[in-house]
């Protein structure tokens, strides 16, 4: 590094470690844009400034083909009543117009997401959450909003390929009724049934059948983000596996050990809800909350933490080890720790003791058993156990015998004990750890079949692969995390010829069956009398009355503590499941592709993250490829110099590197699945990493949409919570505008928010919104009408972090409507900021003008080419934009239309809560509340009478009816400075 760039870089710290104010950044690139900063990136960084990006159209055209639905569903084969042909008499019970609302779920990593699915004319078109349902309470998170996306996706699976040649149903049948019938003389000897994680009833009652008939065949499960390591640490403690259930709303205080609980995943909607109850009574100050959070990489939780530190895996090891001897567990030898170090464990384990059994202790699932082990044990040296945590037995059944259930199938395959293998809802060829190959070892059985909602890297090597029915469109049960049943029912009739996994079952038993017949069967077995009455109920409700998982006080029988492990050597690796991705699942999603992760907003590709401190001694910056490598396997992928990292750890997700031909997802990012072992799925320690010299383009969204200003995230200490508010607003030039009533306005708290992006996949399903591709995002020409703003605080070694969503603010100072030349930007008389697009002729002068920078602008046709046979998946509700228009948040203006039409039929006004934006009804948290702010009892106004409420650029003074309340302090640390 030359003298001057050090200099710079050392002047910029200077300027951080020395400031006394407030001062939230984005990202490292905007940091440094000060003088001494531009100087520092002008020598250390010369590649930031890009040219610009060439669109390739045939890439372009192939990601809108998921969005928008490219491709009609004209030629798929299905039932002959299935044609989508407009009514000629309308059927009896259906309003052309009017929506219908189904109880059903989807599945997500084997759990049920409950779900009302609404419906126009038969077609779905919106999924929100099931308010009847305990898990979900009526809220979503982005995965489930995604979801009605992969139903209309063109690029599934539509018919049976038999060595990859069109096939009809019937000759797979009869092959299947032939190897039944070898089968049933070996008493099912060589036959392997492989599946992905189960929680669905009739599914487990189906393969108990195929295993009682054939005793001799073995099931295995395939499950990338199992919860294995969690269930072995509930054995070696209790003597049996369990699943852990934490009642957050319980917990005073909260020391997580690497456990991203409010981070993506099957249980983020059930803990974020629980997580919000505890904040809310902090600020009522009817409760206290602390939040304590160790971690090695940046996460949500740690993003809400009052308390953060960044270590390594192993430093991990130690503090626990370190706060357990502080709390009592017996038997514990202390590690070496740092000054830093031992503070925080003090701090932690002062607070822990405070609160006794109003405390919890949790470690992350991608841990050693060990580790999990002894955090049970804080947990039990506490009195936490039937409190703060509970226990259930597991909602995911596993096979019985070896945990490591694929590596047995390919040690068996390996020894010539297989010879037929069915995969049904898994992609082993591809989630399989590096080192099992089980591609290879797959091409050793003799019959492969697959069946699947997509021609995946699995079905490429299968003899035969059969299509799955999706959720929405198939008969099924499942569990929730609570162990809760919901029947799955058809929200319409299958769009190809698919089969549903129930079905697909029986026909290798060389049986035909109905889904919707198998799942009753299950639930007659069950309930044995008043079937009709207690099935209509179920379907009505969308969930199965006491079904719910019971809670156990399991006694602890081993206290035995590990040892602790060695310093790890040289580097670490820790992978993760992708925000957006998750395992793979979704990467033929382009909802979930594109939209941004929590803390990177990445899109469209994964990064290997790294520390700010080890990217300079590397001279590595953002974009640069690298390639790192583990063991005797290397993948090539760009770096994400990633704020709050610990140094001597890399992180990767998930998710990408995919090999499927026609994928949206081909060609974006790396494998980390080849990073993975048997043994060491989550942490791989040795690894190295190497620049090669060449950069790559990251579509990110960090820097877009970027304000001009200061003050974006106001924070309050604790102890200030009791002050008077000061909503008086400063003088204008215009005059007020008389306020009618209704007039409607938002409150987004930032203490609640965890930026989990559930409210950007809502907007984006509820308004039509479409997705533009890697390029364009690139570009900085996203669509989404909300985004989430992640900033940072502090040193970039150890920074704090916040989010922030940002819609339309709908101002009554709206400089977009004083500055468009033809009055396409207007206010309506409730208070709405409202864009006629018919008038809209693309000067982008209302964007130019808007500080909030929450304008989109159509700059291609994206939905010329809709097919007319597909456009049912659109919100009939929601004008569909053409090119050359700006377009924005809403308010969800359909919605409140649709509530003032319902109140004028009753003769009545409006009631509070009677209208709900899409954000606010995903929002797991209920950060986001709306209403009418004419009223000063309803919700939204009491809101903005917190002393926490203030208004975002309050200095441009635009009086937007979009607020914010002050995201809440709790440290020590923040009391000195604030």
């Amino acid at each position: 590094m030359s003298t001057e760039t050090s200099e710079a870089k050392q002047a910029l710290m200077r300027q951080l470690t020395g400031k006394t104010g407030r001062h939230f950044w984005r990202s490292l690139e905007e940091l440094w844009q000060t003088p001494d900063g531009r100087r520092f990136m002008a020598s250390e960084f010369p590649a930031l400034a890009r040219n610009g990006i060439s669109i390739n159209r045939r890439s372009l055209l192939k990601i809108m083909g998921g969005s928008l639905a490219l491709a009609g569903l004209s030629a798929c084969k299905s039932d002959k009543d299935e044609a989508a042909y407009p009514y000629v008499s309308t059927p009896e019970n259906v309003t052309i117009g009017e929506a219908k609302w189904y109880a059903t779920a989807v599945t997500f990593d084997g759990y049920a997401q409950p779900v009302l699915g609404k419906t126009f004319t038969g077609r779905p078109v919106k999924l929100e959450g099931n308010p009847d349902h305990p898990m979900s309470r009526g809220t979503t998170d982005a995965y489930t909003q995604a979801a009605l996306l992969g139903l209309y996706d063109p690029g599934r699976s539509q018919s049976p390929l038999h060595f990859g040649e069109p096939a009809e149903w019937s000759a797979f049948d009869a092959e299947m009724a032939r190897k039944a019938e070898e089968f049933d003389r070996t008493k099912g000897e060589s036959f392997r049934l492989l599946t992905g994680p189960v929680s669905s009833p009739t599914l487990l009652r189906q393969i108990a059948a195929v295993t009682a008939r054939w005793p001799k065949a073995r099931w295995h499960v395939c499950h990338p983000v199992s919860d294995g390591l969690q269930r072995a640490a509930t054995v070696q403690t209790f003597g049996r596996p369990l699943d852990l259930h934490p009642a957050f709303d319980a917990a005073e205080t909260i020391v997580s050990f690497d456990d991203d609980f409010l981070g993506p995943g099957p249980r983020q909607t059930r803990n974020a809800g629980l997580f919000a109850d505890r904040r809310r009574l902090r600020q009522d100050a009817k409760g206290k909350t602390r939040l304590f959070v160790i971690e090695p990489i940046p996460s949500a939780t740690g993003s809400m933490a009052d308390e953060r530190l960044p270590a390594s895996p192993v430093e991990i090891d130690r503090l626990l080890r370190a706060v357990a001897a502080r709390v009592g567990v017996a038997g514990v030898a202390e590690s070496e720790l740092t000054g830093r170090q031992m503070a925080w464990a003090d701090k932690a384990a002062a607070a822990l003791l405070a609160a006794r059994e109003k405390a919890l202790v949790l470690v992350g699932r991608y841990h050693p058993s060990a580790t999990q082990a002894l955090g049970l044990l804080v947990n039990d040296a506490l009195g936490s156990f039937g409190k703060t945590l509970r226990f259930t037995d597991p909602v995911i059944t596993v096979p019985p015998g070896r945990d490591d259930s694929l590596k047995a199938l390919v040690d068996d395959i390996q020894a010539s004990r297989v010879s037929m293998l069915a995969i049904i809802g898994a992609n082993p060829a591809y989630t399989g750890a590096g080192d099992l190959d089980f591609a290879g070892a797959m091409q050793k059985v003799a019959v492969r079949i697959h069946a699947g909602l997509y021609q995946d890297e699995t079905a490429a090597l299968s003899h035969w692969h059969v299509p799955l029915q999706h959720d929405l469109e198939s008969w099924s049960d499942a569990r929730s995390v609570d162990g809760a049943v919901t029947i799955v029912q058809p929200l319409v009739r299958p769009f190809y010829d698919a089969r549903s996994a129930h079905v697909v079952l029986e026909n290798l038993m060389g049986r035909q069956a109905n889904d919707r017949e198998l799942v009753q069967q299950t639930w007659r077995e069950t309930w044995r009398e008043n079937f009709d009455a207690r099935w209509r109920q179920s379907l009505h409700r969308g969930l199965v009355d006491g079904t719910a998982a019971g809670f156990l006080q399991p006694p602890v029988i081993h206290r035995n503590v590990a040892d602790a492990d060695g310093p790890a050597s040289g580097l670490s690796l820790c992978i993760r499941p992708d925000a957006g991705v998750w395992d793979g699942a979704l990467s033929d999603n382009a909802w979930a592709q594109e939209t941004p992760r929590p803390l990177t907003k990445l899109t469209w590709g994964n990064a290997i993250l790294i520390a700010p401190k080890f990217a300079d001694q590397l001279r590595l910056k953002t974009g640069d490829q690298a390639i790192l490598t583990a063991g005797s396997v290397s993948v090539k992928a760009p770096v994400w110099v990633m704020p709050g990292q610990n140094e001597a750890t890399l992180g990767i997700t998930l998710g990408y590197g995919r090999r499927a031909e026609d994928s949206i997802a081909l060609g974006l990012g790396c494998d980390a699945y080849a990073l993975r072992r048997s043994d060491s799925l989550w942490h791989r320690d040795g690894v190295s990493i190497e620049p090669t010299g060449t950069g790559e383009v990251i579509a990110t969204t960090q820097l877009h949409q970027a304000m001009d200003g200061f003050d974006f995230v106001r924070t309050v200490h604790i102890s200030a919570l009791a002050q008077a508010a000061d909503h008086s607003e400063p003088p204008s030039f215009y005059p007020d505008r008389p306020q009618q009533d209704p007039s409607w306005g938002m409150s987004i708290d930032l203490d609640l928010c965890i930026g989990c992006n559930a409210c950007v996949t809502a907007c984006q399903a509820e308004n039509n919104i479409p997705v533009v591709g890697k390029e364009l995002v690139a570009e900085g020409r996203e669509m989404h009408w909300m985004r989430i703003d992640h900033y940072y605080e502090g040193d970039v070694e150890e920074p704090k972090s916040y989010f922030q969503p940002v819609p339309c603010m709908h101002c009554e100072q709206a400089p977009c409507e004083m500055g468009c030349p033809v009055n396409a930007a207007v206010h309506s008389i409730d208070g709405l900021n409202l864009q006629v697009y018919n008038r809209c002729i693309g000067t982008r002068t209302c964007s130019s003008y808007c500080p909030y920078k929450v304008r989109r602008f159509n700059w291609f046709d994206f939905t010329k080419n809709d097919a007319e046979s597909i456009q049912a998946m659109r919100n009939p509700d929601v004008t569909v934009r053409s090119r050359g228009v700006m377009e924005k948040c809403t308010y969800c203006v359909q919605r409140i239309a649709e509530a003032r039409i319902t109140a004028a039929k009753d003769g009545r006004p409006i009631r509070d809560g009677e209208v709900v934006t899409a954000c606010q009804q995903a929002c797991p948290t209920q950060a986001i509340v709306f209403g009418n702010v004419a009223d000063p009892n309803s919700a939204v106004s009491r809101r903005k009478a917190s002393a926490r409420d203030f208004t975002l650029l309050e200095e441009v003074n635009t009086r937007p009816r979009t607020t914010y309340l002050a995201r809440i302090e709790d440290s020590a640390e923040e009391e000195a400075t604030g």
